[in-house]
């Protein structure tokens, strides 16, 4: 719990922008994690199963409650990558004035809100490092699904970030 704890809090965070309910939904997805262990399959990859619960519980939160999703993207990362795989924007700018810095995350977190749930996932997965392989077994998807979402999602970013 303790390693991976805090990267499903954020996780959610960036999905609900709800601090109380992303704790929740990690709790959540811990008590379903260990209700589910003994029928895990034999290669089970931790970090990638814990992340489609915590999908998971976030798509049932949100059908329940009609809640927005938001997300975040990548601090620094996509170096090498072609333009159209480059993160779409990077949020930890040190140079930024705090208020500035403030402002410019709303702005973003209500752009990305405008994006499909599985977009805002993907993107937000690849914001924390995780590989297409485990992006695509959180969503349920091919690898080539991924980065058909993942690409399309920047696109779709940078068409509606003013």
């Amino acid at each position: 719990m303790a390693q991976y704890e805090p990267k499903l809090v954020r996780y959610i965070y960036g999905l609900t922008r709800e601090r109380e309910l992303a704790e929740d939904l990690v709790q959540e997805t811990f008590v379903s994690a260990y209700r589910a262990l003994q029928t895990a399959p034999d290669d089970l990859r931790l970090s990638a199963w814990l992340y489609k619960i915590a999908l998971n519980k976030v798509r049932s939160e949100k059908r329940r409650k009609e809640l927005p999703v938001y997300s975040v993207t990548p601090a620094g990362g996509g170096q090498g990558r072609p333009e159209e795989e480059q993160p779409v924007l990077n949020v930890a700018d040190p140079r930024q004035e705090p208020g500035e810095q403030v402002a410019q995350r709303e702005q973003i977190m209500g752009t990305l809100g405008q994006l499909p749930d599985d977009q805002a996932a993907a993107l937000l997965m690849d914001a924390q490092g995780y590989g297409d392989d485990e992006i695509a077994s959180v969503l349920e998807v091919s690898v080539g699904a991924v980065r058909q979402k993942l690409f399309r999602g920047r696109k779709a970013f940078r068409a509606l970030y003013q």
